[in-house]
Order: C-alpha cells, then sequence, then structure tokens
C-alpha cells in the first residue's frame, strides 16, 4: 500500500514540476514591444518596417553582482586552504601564506615554495618593501624573498615571527612579546629587538604581538592578551584607553589617518573600535564578535570576523555585511583571517576556505521593475545633478541616486528619446507621440529623438521627418497639438535621428547617409556609399568639431567631410567620447571601448557578460559620476573605468636554448648561426582577465629604426631571420580598460658568422688543388703533345726507314741482280765452264730476291694485308695453321703505313719465336669488330716472358715502338699447359 505521505510527496513534486514549466512557457511566450507602432499598446498608424525589431527583454531576478567575486582554492593549486597572509610586489605578483606553505599567484598559475623547509611552511605575516623584497613571518623565523630565493634574516632563527610592518623601517613582532627591527647589509639581512625585555603577562608569559602600526610617529603593537602597546625610546607603554580591549588581534589605520583596533567580542557585540585624533576610543556599533583582520583603502574599513563574515564601515558605520550565504559562496568562508587591497583597489579575503577577491568597483548592475519588460531599458537622460531618467519599453523611471521609482503617466508606454526642450521643459518621447513629464501628450507620433539647434528644439517623428517642438504660453511649457505638426523641412529620407553641431543640425538617416541644416535647406553631407555605417542610430558632435556615428556597421568619426570607421561592430545603438575615449554601447557585443594609440592606431576592448554586464545588448550611455551608467535589456549596470595601468612580465625567452629571466638586464647574445629569438610576456592585472590582455611589440635595430611592430591577444613574439647586429624589443600591454603597461625593454644581438678559417684554409688548398690541376692538365697537355709529334716522329722515321728500304730492295733488285744476271750470262759463254758456278749465282739472286722482299714486302701492295700475313706464317714457320674471319679484307681500313707496321710487328714475332721458341706449331688467327683489328699468335714452344727480356736485342723493344706507332696494344699471355699466345690490338679509328 502507498502512505498517505508518499501520495503526499508526489502530488507536490507533480505540482512544481507544472508550476515549473508554466513558469518557462510565460517566459518563452511573452510578447516583447519592439521599436514599432505595432508593438505597442496604443500604436501609431505609420509603419515602420525598415526598423529592425529589438530582442526580447529576459526575466531577471534582483540584481546580486557576483561577478565581483572571485575564489582561489587548493582546487586551483593553494598548498593549504588556510590564507592567514597576502601581500603583492611591485610586478604585480599576489603572494598568498597559508598553512601549509607559501603561494605565488601572477594572474595565471600557481607556484608553490617552501621559505627553509618543513617548519616554516605555515605562513603567518607576509610584507613587501618598496624595493620590491618580500618579508615573509614564519613560526622558524623571518625570510626575504630576493633575488628568486628565499634568506633567512639573521637574528630570527626559531622564534615566531607574527606581524611584519613596513613603515619609516621594518618591523616584526613575534610570539614572545617582542618587537625587531630589520635591517640589510648589501644582499644580507638581520633583525635586532628593540626593547631589553618582552612584554609579558600578569602570569609572566609573553603575549604574541598580533599586529604592529606606526601612528602619530610612534610604533603601536597589538597583543593578544594585554591589549595595545605603544614602543618609543625602547620601551613598552601601555596605551590607556576607555574602553580597553585586551586581546586584540589587528591595528589598521584609513585614509583619513584614524586608528582602528580590531578585537575579541562576544556574540552580538562589536569587536571594532576606532581612535579620533584626540585618542578617544569608540566602539563601532556592528554585531561583529570577534574581530580577526583589519583592512583599509579608498573605500573605507572593511573587517574580518570570526564568525560572521566581511563588514564594510563607511563614516563609522556598517554600510554592508557580506558572508558566505548573501554573496552564494563568493565569500568562500565567514571566517575571515586576513585582508589585503592590492595595487587596483582590489580586496583580497584570505579565509580559512581559499581566497575571495572583490573587485568593489567592477561593474555593478541595478534592476528598476520587477518586470522584465520594464527593465529594457532603451534610453537615459540626467536631469539635474542627482536626477537620472531611465526609459523602458514599459515606462519612465526616475532615481534621486538611491532606489529607481516609476514616473507617472507613463506606465505601459516603450520610451524612445529623452531631452529637455530649449526652454529646459523635459520631453519624453514615446512610439504614440511626444510627452511632458507630467504625462500629457504634446504631439501624436513615433518620437525617436531630440536635439537643440539655435533657439529651436527639434524632434525626429518615425515615418514622417523632423518637425519642430513650439514652447507653451510665455515660453513656458509645451505647446501641444491634436495633429501631428508638418516637417520642419523636406527630405526624402526616413530619418533615424538628429543632433546639434557649431552651426548644422546633423540628420542621421536610414539608408541615405548623413545630411546637413543649417536653419534654411537640407544639405547632403556624406552618401551611404563614403559613410558605410548603414542605418544611424545616434550621433555625438565633440568639442573639436567631429561627428561620431553610432552605426549600423560600427562606430564612425566623421571630419572635414570624411568618415573614418572607428570601432568594427554591428549594431551599435549609442556612442559617448570623452578625453579621448570612445565608448559604444552595442546589442551585439556589449559594451565597447575604443582608444588612439600614436603607434599603434585605434585599441578596442569589450566589457561583456563576463565583465559584468548582466546582457551582451546594450542600448544606451550616460556618464555620471561614478562612471558610466549603461541601458541594457536587463537592466542599468554602472562602469568604473579603471585608473591603475597593468604591469607586464617576462615569462620566457627561448633561442637555441632556454634563458634565465634575469638575463634580460644585459644584452642577451645571440650565437651563429641563430637570427630568431622568441619572447613571452604575461600582463598582469587583477581586473583583467588573461585573454583580454592586448600586447604591443615593436622592434628597433642600433639605429632606433623600426623593424617591426605588432598588436594582437598573442603574448609571445619571434622575429626571425635578422641580419647580424644590436636589436631592441619593446613590449606593452593593454589591459581591459586600454591602459597601457611601462614598458618592457629587450636588448640582444645577432652574431656575425665568424671568420672561416676552416673554410677559407680549404678554400686555400682548393685553390692550390685547381692551381696543381690546371697545371696537371697543361703539363699532360704537353705531355699529350709531345708524344703525339714523338709519334709522329717515329712514324715519320718508320715511314723513312721503310723507304729507304724500299730504294734499298729497288737497287738490288735493279743493279744487283740485273748484275748477277749478266755474270750468269758470261759465266755461261766463258770456256771452260766452271762447274757449279751458274748454281751459285742463281743461290745468290735467290737470296738477294729474299732480301728484297723482307725490305719492301710488295706481297702486301699486291694482295692485301690478310695474304700477305698467311704468306708470312707459312714462309716463316713449317708446322702452322692460320684462320681469319671472312671478307676481313674488305673491312679493314687502315692506311698503309698502318698496315705495314701490323706486318712487321708479326714478322718479329714470328722470327722470335723460330729463333727462340723451339717451338713445332704455330696458330695465327685474324678477327676484327666495329671498334678494333685483333691478331693472335699461338705457339707451343718454350714459355716467354717479356719482363725477363736484357737489353742485348731490340726485338722486344721495336714490337713496342711499333706498337706505339699506331696506338696498338699488344699482350704476351701464358698458355695453360705449354706455349704462348702474343695478342695486337688496334683501334680503327687510328
Amino acid at each position: 500500500m502507498i502512505s498517505t505521505r508518499s501520495i503526499l510527496a508526489l502530488t507536490g513534486l507533480f505540482l512544481l514540476i507544472v508550476l515549473s514549466f508554466s513558469g518557462f512557457l510565460a517566459q518563452e511566450l511573452q510578447t516583447s514591444p519592439v521599436p514599432t507602432p505595432e508593438a505597442s499598446p496604443d500604436a501609431s498608424p505609420t509603419p515602420s518596417p525598415t526598423l529592425p525589431p529589438s530582442p526580447s527583454p529576459t526575466p531577471l531576478p534582483g540584481a546580486q553582482n557576483f561577478h565581483q567575486w572571485g575564489s582561489i582554492t587548493v582546487f586551483n593549486g593553494l598548498p593549504s586552504d588556510s590564507v592567514r597572509a597576502i601581500s603583492q610586489t611591485p610586478d604585480g605578483v599576489m603572494w598568498f601564506g597559508t598553512d601549509n606553505g607559501l603561494a605565488r599567484f601572477d594572474g595565471r598559475r600557481i607556484q608553490n615554495y617552501s621559505p627553509g623547509g618543513f617548519e616554516t611552511n605555515r605562513i603567518l605575516a607576509l610584507a613587501t618593501a618598496a624595493s620590491g623584497e618580500l618579508w615573509i613571518g614564519t613560526p622558524a623565523g623571518a625570510f626575504v624573498y630576493v633575488n628568486n630565493r628565499f634568506q633567512l634574516v639573521d637574528g630570527t632563527k626559531d622564534i615566531g615571527i607574527t606581524a611584519i610592518l613596513i613603515g619609516s623601517d621594518v618591523y616584526l613582532g613575534t610570539n614572545a612579546g617582542r618587537v625587531f627591527r630589520g635591517n640589510a647589509n648589501g644582499e644580507m639581512f638581520f633583525a635586532s629587538p628593540m626593547t631589553s625585555d618582552p612584554l609579558t603577562k600578569v602570569d609572566g608569559i609573553p603575549p604574541g604581538i598580533t599586529g604592529l602600526m606606526e601612528f602619530d610617529g610612534k610604533l603601536y603593537a597589538s597583543t593578544a592578551g594585554r591589549g595595545v602597546f605603544v614602543l618609543d625610546d625602547g620601551k613598552f607603554s601601555e596605551y590607556g584607553t576607555s574602553p580597553r580591549p585586551l586581546f586584540v588581534n589587528s591595528l589598521e589605520r584609513d585614509g583619513d589617518g584614524k586608528l582602528w583596533f580590531g578585537a575579541d567580542a562576544t556574540t552580538r557585540f562589536s569587536g571594532i573600535y576606532s581612535v579620533d585624533q584626540g585618542h578617544r576610543v569608540s566602539r563601532i556599533p556592528a554585531l561583529t564578535a570577534k574581530v580577526i583582520a583589519l583592512g583599509s583603502n579608498d573605500d573605507g574599513l572593511w573587517v574580518g570576523t570570526e564568525r560572521f563574515g566581511l563588514f564594510h564601515i563607511v563614516e563609522s558605520k556598517v554600510k554592508k555585511s557580506y558572508t558566505f550565504e548573501n554573496t552564494s559562496g563568493g565569500l568562500r568562508s565567514n571566517t575571515v583571517l586576513t585582508l589585503f587591497t592590492d595595487r587596483e583597489g582590489v580586496l583580497w579575503v584570505g579565509t580559512n576556505r581559499g581566497v575571495s577577491r572583490f573587485d568593489s568597483l567592477g561593474a555593478s548592475q541595478e534592476t528598476i521593475s520587477e518586470s522584465a519588460n520594464s527593465n529594457f531599458i532603451r534610453t537615459l537622460f540626467q536631469q539635474g545633478e542627482n536626477r537620472t531618467l531611465a526609459g523602458s519599453n514599459r515606462g519612465l523611471f526616475v532615481s534621486d541616486g538611491k532606489d529607481w521609482k516609476p514616473l507617472p503617466g507613463f506606465n505601459g508606454k516603450a520610451i524612445y528619446a529623452l531631452a529637455e526642450h530649449i526652454n529646459t521643459e523635459l520631453m519624453v518621447g514615446t512610439a504614440t507621440g511626444l510627452f511632458d513629464d507630467s504625462g500629457r501628450l504634446i504631439i501624436p507620433g513615433d518620437i525617436r529623438a531630440f536635439a537643440n539647434f539655435g533657439s529651436r528644439t527639434y524632434a525626429v517623428v518615425h515615418g514622417r521627418g523632423v518637425v519642430q517642438i513650439l514652447a507653451g504660453a510665455r515660453g513656458i511649457g509645451l505647446s501641444g497639438s491634436a495633429g501631428s505638426p508638418p516637417p520642419a523641412f523636406a527630405l526624402d529620407a526616413l530619418v533615424t535621428t538628429i543632433c546639434e553641431g557649431p552651426e548644422k543640425l546633423w540628420i542621421g538617416t536610414a539608408d541615405k547617409g548623413l545630411f546637413s541644416f543649417d536653419g534654411d535647406s537640407v544639405k547632403s553631407e556624406i552618401g551611404p556609399d563614403s559613410l558605410k555605417s548603414g542605418a544611424v542610430w545616434k550621433m555625438l558632435s565633440a568639442a573639436d568639431g567631429a561627428l561620431w556615428i553610432a552605426g549600423e556597421h560600427g562606430v564612425f568619426r566623421v571630419f572635414n567631410g570624411s568618415a573614418e570607421r572607428i570601432i568594427d561592430a554591428e549594431e551599435v545603438r549609442d556612442v559617448f567620447v570623452d578625453d579621448g575615449q570612445v565608448w559604444a554601447a552595442t546589442t551585439t557585443r556589449g559594451l565597447l571601448q575604443a582608444r588612439q594609440d600614436t603607434r599603434f592606431g585605434w585599441l578596442v576592448s569589450a566589457v561583456g557578460f563576463e565583465q559584468g554586464l548582466p546582457s551582451e545588448k546594450a542600448f544606451a550611455i550616460l556618464p555620471v559620476k561614478e562612471g558610466l551608467l549603461v541601458a541594457t535589456n536587463r537592466g542599468v549596470v554602472t562602469y568604473r573605468r579603471g585608473s591603475v595601468g597593468p604591469k607586464l612580465l617576462l615569462t620566457r625567452i627561448l633561442s637555441q636554448r632556454v634563458h634565465d629571466l634575469s638575463e634580460i638586464r644585459s644584452n642577451i647574445q645571440l650565437d651563429y648561426p641563430q637570427t630568431s629569438l622568441l619572447i613571452e610576456v604575461a600582463g598582469q592585472s587583477s581586473r583583467t582577465f588573461p585573454e583580454e590582455f592586448q600586447y604591443a611589440f615593436v622592434l628597433r635595430n642600433a639605429k632606433g629604426e623600426e623593424m617591426d611592430r605588432r598588436l594582437s591577444n598573442e603574448s609571445q613574439y619571434a622575429p626571425n631571420d635578422l641580419a647580424p647586429g644590436e636589436y631592441l624589443i619593446e613590449a606593452t600591454a593593454f589591459n581591459r580598460d586600454l591602459l597601457a603597461s611601462d614598458p618592457l625593454t629587450i636588448r640582444f644581438s645577432v652574431a656575425k658568422a665568424p671568420f672561416p678559417w676552416t673554410a677559407t684554409a680549404l678554400g686555400v688548398l682548393l685553390v692550390l688543388a685547381l692551381f696543381g690541376l690546371v697545371w696537371a692538365f697543361v703539363a699532360n697537355r704537353r705531355v699529350l703533345t709531345r708524344n703525339r709529334e714523338l709519334a709522329k716522329a717515329r712514324l715519320d722515321l718508320a715511314n723513312e726507314a721503310e723507304r729507304e728500304r724500299r730504294r734499298i730492295a729497288r737497287d738490288l733488285h735493279d743493279q744487283t741482280l740485273a748484275d748477277l744476271r749478266s755474270l750468269m750470262l758470261l759465266s755461261d759463254n766463258a770456256a771452260p765452264k766452271i762447274a757449279g758456278f751458274r748454281d751459285e749465282i742463281e743461290a745468290i739472286s735467290g737470296e738477294v730476291r729474299r732480301i728484297c722482299e723482307d725490305l719492301s714486302p710488295s706481297v702486301l701492295e699486291n694482295v692485301g694485308l690478310v695474304a700477305s700475313l698467311e704468306f708470312l706464317l707459312g714462309r716463316t714457320i713449317g708446322k702452322h695453321h692460320f684462320t681469319a674471319k671472312d671478307n676481313l679484307e674488305e673491312s679493314l681500313v687502315f692506311p698503309m703505313q698502318v698496315q705495314l707496321q701490323i706486318y712487321r710487328i708479326a714478322q718479329e714475332i714470328l722470327t722470335n719465336i723460330k729463333s727462340h721458341s723451339d717451338a713445332d706449331t704455330v696458330e695465327m688467327e685474324l678477327n676484327d669488330t666495329d671498334e678494333e683489328f685483333v691478331l693472335l699468335i699461338r705457339d707451343n714452344g718454350t714459355t716467354f716472358r717479356p719482363e725477363d727480356v736484357t737489353n742485348a736485342g731490340r726485338g722486344i723493344a721495336n714490337i713496342k715502338a711499333r706498337a706505339s706507332m699506331i696506338g696498338a696494344i699488344i699482350a704476351w699471355e701464358k698458355k695453360h699447359e705449354r706455349g704462348n699466345r702474343f695478342s695486337l690490338r688496334v683501334p680503327k679509328r687510328a
């Protein structure tokens, strides 16, 4: 069975789901008013199809401004959630002292340190000197962080340092009732006690020093158990007050010079005491109970308590209290351990659950009404010093600086324009007509803008043009009319807004550009093709004569007839210029601001949802005392521009190695062949997210000439391909408010290539080698020439020898043989006949013929080389074998002198075989290829070794000489069994 309790629970859950779904449908289906007559309950009969519809309002709860809070915990990298001390060094880096070590926060990452071992991990106090040293109080002594290292302060070892004051001197309070004065000797730090004896309580136990403060030229010390003491001339004296708190945990002096105590108190009592100039002590009424920490800044006094969070005291009264509950966790805990205000006015709160940051100067949101449509603010107007008007989609609201209240007579009306008539009467432009501040209708129509020009007041009536608004009788009030007055001038364009200029009335249109009216006639100033703004939504005339335009496609500056786009954005609805700072309200990117830099041109940054706006849709900007009041579709926002520029940190230098950051103090040397350097920087600001920073880099050479410049959100810069020489990089960071940091200068040099001794030596050797090569080439050419000449001479000599042989052979043949024949004839006729004489003569004649043939082989000329060699082989060797390639004779193209040398070589070889080889068989083979002629002679005689030949004979020398003359190659090879093989190879090119 189902119990009654279960049924009730299910019924409640069902009702909760139905109500949630109904609320969702109500939000989604709610009709939103738009700037057209059809959107209003009492619509104007004039249609306006060219104006874009406005975004729908979104229901908004009461503004809580939680964006002003931030937190850092163990989850983000803290070594412990208990943060007992906070300080900031001159480079903008935050330091947090926790129960488990020291944490460094540069806006991006957290690095944890231990000053001197485990016993020093509990950080009790932090303070930064003007010269940049960070003083650290621990249970085991005081340390100083300087030059990236921790140094123990001599004289404080094993002494608990509970309070540090950087005043006219450095003062250290201990847990043993003593106060030390810190000093420095070069890079060494030491401390000495300021009194001979410590403070003691009644029981003789020294109380711990909880706070130190200089006031009226004296040093005040608060204790846990004996109240406040004054240290003067080396002695402690009680600071007698009434009432006199004994357990004082903190001392603070505010901007007015007033001294404050934070002391123990029971529940429902205050632990805040103030001391005026007359040393009168008064307790501030506030339910703080025990007060642990005090801090002051330009906003007043801040009080951190043990149980009830953070209190803000202004003029000795509690202005507001902050707890974990009412900040939705923005304040991490109601137990506040320490307070610190950084250089930008941001309050840092150390708690037992991490550290919180509170930016009281951040964007402050306000809701006008509980109705979503009433929070859709379209226009703002300041009337007098203390009266601010806000026109919304559903009514007109007024504020006296405290609360927003609806103005009677405008309930349900869409307010588009607010201004004062030239007679100071308030004019309210709505979608249904122009009204005065009492709600009386002056003229009907869709009123969009007002402007005073000369002695007249004009209004823009959507769809009808510009009309003049007349004053009432005797100049009092406004003159009403039943119908809309006629246009003040004729203009064939849809007018969207007007603005008073020095000598003319500026007229903005939806699609026809910019016009002007001088009181008599209308003139076109800039056409739409040149202006390129699209619809002109708002204009502002500056003191320097420039006209600023908030247009459909950005913010434009018109000067001397030319238009310049300053901010590239869509749907800019309002523009405000102050001291060179340009502000633009857009419905696409929230609030934009721009500032012109002399070197980098116009810089632009955005303030949107992440920066504290309730919506990215902004419609109007109004300067107020606190800053800028911005109208959005979710109420109004007060934005305060910061006045403190960011800090710029160098995080990395990289070339072929990672450089130590201390190297920027001198000139960084880049060795050859490095021609590039990468630097990485980081902007530091408590009010700017890391991704919002813009970085500017300028590269200059040794002459100061600008080599390169860059502006972007990229924090790295890497110039490359640099020529040898000296260079300088100047880096600058711009924060959200476009404030510049001090420039960071990095000097470096790119080394020249060293003198190439090795390459030079190699080059010299190469030159010498080339010289030797050329010389060798020339010498070789000379040798070749000489060899050719010698070969030619040898050939000529051989030819001459052959000619001489032929002459001798011819003489022997013609003369000697003729004489032998005559002798033989005489012998035949002689009587008596001598026996054998004729035979002897014939034998001599045969020998002479043989000699003639040897001297000049006629067979070579008669039958050719092949047949001559075969004949030579047969005549010289008895048992022989001759082979020759078919038709070899026809393929031989050698000159006769070459053939003769081949013949002589073969003749010499065969003669040597016959004379020395004892061979009984000789083979000769003739062959040829396309490249050469080959002669092979094989025998089976005694093995022949050319290297064993002595100089006694000339046969081998003659063979080699003849071969060289015709460019032939000769070789003797030993056969496997017995005998020799001779080869002669003659190139056919010879």
